[in-house]
C-alpha cells in the first residue's frame, strides 16, 4: 500500500514538471519571434498615458497676426493729488491754547485763523524786540529782533502791534496760508495701500502763518503724516506737522488692471473715467503714471490718471469705472476654442507629426495668454506663427484624463 502511494505521488510529480517545462519552451519560442516582438511593442506603445499624444482628425487651424486695440476695462477710486497738498508745521515748540479747525476735511479759506500757540522762546524773542527798540528804534539789532520773529511766524502787522503796545503777546496767532481742506493724515485717506508717488524734484513755498510748503513725493518716499488729529492743550514741538491743506481742484484716479494686460498699457494710453457721483459726467484723460514694481504674485497693476475736480464734485474714496484704449500692435491670436484650461495653466494641443492614414498625433503645449476679445485669444508666449493646434481642445480630453505637472 505505502509503495503504491509513493509510486503514484512520484509520478504526478514528474507529470507536472513536465507540462510546466513545456509551457516555458513554447513561452521563449514566441517571445523570440518577429511577431511576437511587435506585438508587445504595441502593447508597450499603448500603454503610454493617453494624455501625452493623442491621434485625432478634429480640424488644425495656425495662429494669426492681427492688429489688437481693443477697450480694456478698469475700476478704481479716487485719491489725493499729493502735489497739492500743503504741509502747515509748527516753526516753535509751544502749546495750543485755541484750535479754529475743529474736524479733519473742514474748508478753510487763505487767511483764516487756524489756532493760537503759546510758546515761551517766542515770548523770549518778543522781549529782546522790546529792549532792543527801546535801547536803538532804528538800529541794526531792532532790525535783526524783528526779522528773527519772522522766520518764526509773526507777520509784520504783529510786530508793529508789539511794538506799539509795548507788550508781548500771550498767544501767537496762526493764519492759514492756502484755500483747501483740513487732512491730518493724507495717506489714511485711500481705502487701499498706499499708492507709489511719481518721481519729482521736491521744492517748498513759505508763507504767512507758522509756516507751510509744496512739495512732490518722490517714489520711494511717501508724504509724512501728523502724529494725529491735535487738540487744545496739546504740546507740539518745532518742525513738527500739524496738518495738511489740499484745495482738492485736481484729483487721482487710482485705476486697478489685471495683470494679463501689463504689457499692453503704455503711458499716455487714452482712458475714459466714469465716477459713481456723476456718472452722466465721463472725464477724458490719459495714463500718467503705472506701478514700476510688479510680482508674479500680483492680479492687479495699479495706474495713475489726473482728473480736474474745481467744483470738488469728485470725493476722497469714491469709485471710478474706466476704459482704457491701449495702441494698436500685431499679436498671435488663437480661437477661443482651442485653448485648455487646466487650473492656473493654459494649454493647447499641438501637431507634431501625422500618421500614414493622414490623421494627426497632437501633443499638450503649454501657453501665456492675453486677453480674449470676438472669440478669439491673444497668445504671448509658448507657440510660434507656423504651428497647427487643435480647433476643439476640450474634446480631446477624456473624464479620467490628467495633464501631467513639469
Amino acid at each position: 500500500m505505502r509503495k503504491t502511494i509513493f509510486y503514484i505521488t512520484l509520478g504526478l510529480s514528474i507529470f507536472i514538471y513536465g507540462c510546466q517545462k513545456q509551457l516555458h519552451d513554447e513561452h521563449n519560442k514566441h517571445g523570440s519571434h518577429p511577431e511576437g516582438e511587435a506585438n508587445m511593442k504595441a502593447l508597450s506603445i499603448s500603454a503610454e498615458p493617453t494624455n501625452w499624444k493623442v491621434i485625432s482628425s478634429q480640424t488644425i487651424v495656425k495662429p494669426i497676426k492681427q492688429l489688437q486695440s481693443s477697450p480694456i476695462n478698469a475700476y478704481g477710486f479716487i485719491s489725493l493729488d499729493e502735489r497739492r497738498s500743503n504741509q502747515v508745521a509748527a516753526r516753535v515748540s509751544g502749546r495750543i491754547e485755541k484750535l479754529y479747525v475743529k474736524y479733519e476735511n473742514q474748508f478753510v479759506h487763505k487767511g483764516d485763523k487756524i489756532l493760537e500757540l503759546y510758546s515761551p522762546d517766542l515770548n523770549t524773542n518778543q522781549e529782546e524786540l522790546l529792549y532792543a527798540h527801546k535801547v536803538d528804534p532804528d538800529g541794526e539789532i531792532t532790525k535783526h529782533a524783528a526779522h528773527k520773529l519772522k522766520l518764526l511766524g509773526i507777520t509784520d502787522a504783529q510786530i508793529k502791534q508789539i511794538i506799539e503796545s509795548g507788550k508781548t503777546l500771550f498767544t501767537l496767532s496762526i493764519y492759514s496760508a492756502y484755500d483747501g481742506y483740513i487732512f491730518y493724515n493724507p495717506s489714511s485717506q485711500v481705502s487701499s495701500s498706499k499708492p507709489v508717488m511719481t518721481s519729482a524734484s521736491g521744492s517748498s513755498k513759505m508763507g504767512g502763518g507758522m509756516g507751510s510748503g509744496s512739495q512732490e513725493k518722490s517714489a520711494s518716499s511717501s508724504m509724512s503724516s501728523s502724529s494725529g488729529p491735535i487738540r487744545e492743550g496739546t504740546y507740539v514741538s518745532a518742525g513738527q506737522t500739524l496738518f495738511w491743506i489740499n484745495d482738492l481742484r485736481e484729483v487721482w484716479g487710482i485705476l486697478s488692471v489685471d495683470n494679463l494686460h501689463q504689457d499692453e498699457i503704455i503711458l499716455n494710453d487714452s482712458v475714459t473715467v466714469v465716477s459713481e457721483l456723476i456718472p452722466e459726467k465721463p472725464f477724458s484723460t490719459v495714463i500718467r503714471f503705472i506701478e514700476p514694481q510688479y510680482t508674479s504674485s500680483q492680479k492687479f497693476i495699479q495706474v495713475r490718471v489726473y482728473l480736474p475736480n474745481p467744483s470738488s464734485s469728485l470725493r476722497i474714496n469714491s469709485l471710478l469705472e474706466a476704459t482704457i484704449l491701449s495702441k494698436t500692435k500685431e499679436s498671435l491670436t488663437l480661437p477661443a476654442s482651442s485653448i485648455l484650461y487646466l487650473g492656473g495653466r493654459q494649454a493647447v494641443w499641438k501637431k507634431v507629426s501625422q500618421t500614414e492614414e493622414g490623421a494627426h498625433i497632437l501633443e499638450i503645449r503649454f501657453v501665456k495668454l492675453g486677453p480674449v476679445s470676438q472669440g478669439r485669444v491673444v497668445v504671448l508666449g509658448g507657440l510660434q506663427a507656423d504651428d497647427e493646434v487643435a480647433l476643439d481642445a476640450g474634446y480631446l480630453m477624456d473624464r479620467e484624463s490628467l495633464v501631467k505637472p513639469e
